[in-house]
């Protein structure tokens, strides 16, 4: 499989596992039951690995398809920022996770307040992440692209 395929074939896990455990960490601060906060800190967890995964391959993508029809560094450029930028704050989430489950493994107090963070964290991990696989799109999907919609009458 060449970067492209794994690019492809893998960008969607992250974005709607970020997504996913969005809305189970939302639902374990609303129930405050630990099993259902632990099973959104892993999906967190698994969503950053497989973010981790797509971004190494984002290079090897770029290579294939940079001399495609219609496709332009301009839109190539932006998604790498996009995805650059989201990256950093699913890596601090990723950090939160890790942190949180070796507090809760001491059984530490300062849990929730922890908890409360992780979940902003991934609230803005699932907005980035999702600017990026849009402004992916935009790459090799001309019809989403704001020049294209302009012209449409």
């Amino acid at each position: 499989m060449s970067s492209a395929q794994i690019h492809l074939a893998l960008n969607h896990f992250p974005i709607a596992g970020m997504i996913i455990s969005l809305i189970v960490l939302l639902w374990g601060l609303l129930t405050k039951i630990d099993d259902i906060k632990t099973v959104g800190v892993t999906l967190m967890l698994l969503s950053s690995v497989l973010g981790f995964v797509v971004a190494q391959t984002g290079d090897g993508a770029e290579e294939i398809v940079e001399h495609k029809p219609l496709v332009t560094e301009k839109y190539i450029h932006e998604h790498e920022q996009a995805a650059d930028n989201a990256m950093v704050v699913i890596d601090f989430s990723a950090f939160l996770g890790v942190a949180w489950f070796i507090l809760r493994w001491r059984k530490n107090i300062h849990l929730e307040k922890l908890f409360y963070l992780i979940t902003l964290s991934v609230c803005f991990s699932s907005i980035l992440i999702a600017n990026a696989a849009h402004k992916g799109g935009q790459i090799r999907h001309d019809e989403i692209r704001l020049d294209s919609l302009v012209k449409v009458k």
